[in-house]
């Protein structure tokens, strides 16, 4: 089936939705792009997405990249398709901070769906890279920048984050990795054993940047004590040349149910007591603390969207597929309809009201994201700085929002995509099946669900006393107390006020737990994920309903067979959807939450083991 992606729907985004003006009037961007780009760099990036990119997903799943004495061999395609995105402004020349031919990240991102959806193995390795660069820019040396910043961004380098150990994953505090300061303060000798680290040698590129997190010799206990180094696999020279190995040995390459296409390696720093890092930041101080842990938060915040965001595209091109699909398959009659020809599935009542559920997801969620990437753009390029301190903590709250609801939302689009196929979704002649392989280890990614279902309940609640987290539900019931009785549409509008009341509820009961720590600890973790998906659902509905009120204004002046009539009509009925057959479940679950359920707490843990 041909690759297809929905960029009429970015371009709505972008220039019907959002106030991209704002932030293309910003001075980083100002006289570089204006909104009529727009079109043209969806237009383009989509044809490179279908010529260069996509061609490259099937036959990399089934080939996948080789790992044999030592070496990896990529898959046929995949380094000329990296370099190409690399060194012709669809990679992360266009995402870095101070690059002059930097894209706002609305603009950048929408290029970036259309190329995830198309291969998200190879998209991945450009988003390490662009996130390894902003590291390096942010708090490297001016050396730094010169040494490593140019052939990263030129395709020639690419960039990894390394935090996994075998025995230490999410709990980085206890990770054993070391390092040892030598004559240049600077340059610190780096051992210990990395795993899981994505494109950690994709066989692509000529050197790897590491940047890897270590314990300085002496350092504190715990996270406050972590260093963070640039770790090349070849040391660079002084002058930005290649120089000798650095001693970082790939020992091996994960076997994974998906995203064959790309190297997920086990690294071994040190071996042979050669391998020299460069300390990002200041050097630990007199009790042993480092900034190595929150300078790595701001690679993994980037990757934590992008996660959510990879999820996101991969359930959309599984719709996209499962529609066309839909169109093309002849089964079945009419329900209760005697002597009728057979029809095209998409006839079906059930199979209209999974498309429908798929679309009206994909729609929202990638509402949220957008939205949090305006927040960013203004955050970073606005010269209004009390905006911009607004929007930060608006974009910090919906992070893990993006990065658990739309990984976790994401799988069930793209399994009901393959129900809609039937058997044949089930087969690898048909693409649908790849994209549930490839997405589901976005839900671990950066993070289980749960530890972002965390951060919310535990961190961005309750920042700064609550006051951002007020500010950003009152942004809610600003836009519902604004639209409440908008004719047509207030069935819709009703539904978003219970539902905003059930997410009001969950916090209370949450500030009520966190007031109550000694009896009601352990119902705090307990029901965090539940709770994440009551905002997120909120989230999601508004912005939809937001978009549903922009297109009624719109299709108000069609008619049947103008151009757009179908698309407006489409946007309005994702937004009833999604009210009135997702969102009511907020209100049950809120109860659900008030209601302190415990059999979890209370099953005997032998009894959840088959022994």
């Amino acid at each position: 089936m041909e690759f297809k992606y929905d960029i009429r729907d970015l371009k709505f985004i972008l220039k019907e939705w959002l106030p991209t003006e704002e932030v293309l009037a910003c001075e980083r961007f100002k006289g570089n792009f204006t909104l009529d780009d727009v079109d043209m760099l969806l237009n383009e990036g989509y044809k490179v997405s279908k010529e260069i990119v996509n061609p490259i997903n099937a036959p990399g799943d089934k080939i996948g990249v080789k790992f044999e004495k030592g070496e990896v061999t990529p898959v046929p395609g995949f380094k000329e398709a990296y370099q190409f995105l690399q060194q012709n402004g669809w990679g992360s020349s266009s995402e870095c901070i101070k690059v002059e031919t930097g894209m706002p990240l609305m603009l950048y991102k929408a290029n970036a769906e259309i190329n995830t959806a198309a291969c998200p193995a190879l998209t991945s390795c450009v988003k390490l890279t662009s996130g390894a660069a902003n590291l390096i820019l942010r708090f490297g040396t001016p050396k730094d920048e010169q040494m490593f910043i140019p052939k990263m961004l030129d395709g020639y380098w690419q960039g990894t984050m390394c935090l996994t150990e075998p025995n230490f994953g999410s709990d980085t505090g206890d990770i054993i990795t070391r390092s040892y300061p030598t004559d240049d303060p600077r340059i610190w000798k780096i051992k210990g054993t990395k795993m899981f680290i994505t494109a950690g040698d994709q066989g692509t590129c000529e050197n790897t940047i590491h940047l890897v997190l270590a314990r300085p010799e002496g350092a504190a206990a715990g996270s406050p004590g972590i260093g963070l180094y640039i770790v090349p696999k070849y040391w660079v020279n002084d002058d930005g040349s290649m120089g000798a190995f650095n001693d970082v040995i790939t020992a091996g390459v994960e076997h994974k149910m998906g995203l064959h296409a790309q190297a997920t390696a086990l690294l071994n720093f040190g071996d042979e007591e050669n391998c020299r890092g460069i300390l990002l930041g200041p050097a630990p101080d007199a009790k042993g603390f480092s900034q190595g842990l929150s300078m790595m938060f701001h690679m993994m915040n980037e990757s934590r969207i992008g996660t959510g965001h990879n999820a996101n595209t991969q359930g959309a091109a599984a719709y996209y597929f499962a529609s066309q699909f839909a169109t093309e398959r002849i089964q079945g009659r009419p329900f209760g309809v005697k002597g009728a020809q057979r029809v095209a599935i998409i006839k079906h009542e059930d199979i209209r009201r999974m498309l429908l559920d798929m679309k009206a997801h994909v729609e929202g969620i990638r509402a949220m994201i957008f939205r949090g990437f305006y927040y960013l753009d203004i955050e970073n390029n606005s010269s209004d700085k009390d905006k911009a301190k607004k929007y930060s903590s608006f974009a910090e709250i919906l992070t893990p929002l993006v990065k658990c609801y739309g990984s976790e939302a994401s799988l069930g689009v793209i399994a009901q995509a393959i129900q809609v196929l039937g058997g044949v979704g089930y087969t690898m002649e048909y693409p649908v099946e790849q994209y549930l392989r490839d997405s589901k280890i976005l839900t671990i990614w950066e993070g289980t669900s749960f530890i972002h279902a965390n951060d919310l309940i535990g961190r961005k609640m309750r920042m700064k006393d609550g006051i951002p987290f007020a500010a950003w539900m009152k942004d809610i019931k600003d836009f519902i107390d604004a639209n409440m009785k908008t004719a047509g549409f207030e069935k819709e509008m009703n539904n978003l006020a219970k539902a905003y009341q059930a997410a009001a509820d969950v916090k209370a009961t949450y500030d009520s737990w966190y007031a109550n720590m000694e009896t009601k600890r352990q119902l705090i973790p307990l029901f965090a994920i539940r709770a994440l998906f009551v905002f997120s659902q909120v989230y999601v509905a508004m912005c939809l309903m937001d978009q549903a009120l922009i297109a009624a204004k719109k299709v108000a002046g069609l008619k049947a067979g103008d151009a757009d009539y179908n698309y407006y009509h489409g946007k309005i009925a994702s937004a009833r959807y999604y009210l009135n057959n997702i969102l009511p479940g907020t209100s049950t679950t809120a109860a659900l939450i008030r209601s302190e359920e415990d059999s979890v707490l209370t099953c005997p843990e032998e009894a959840l083991v088959v022994s």
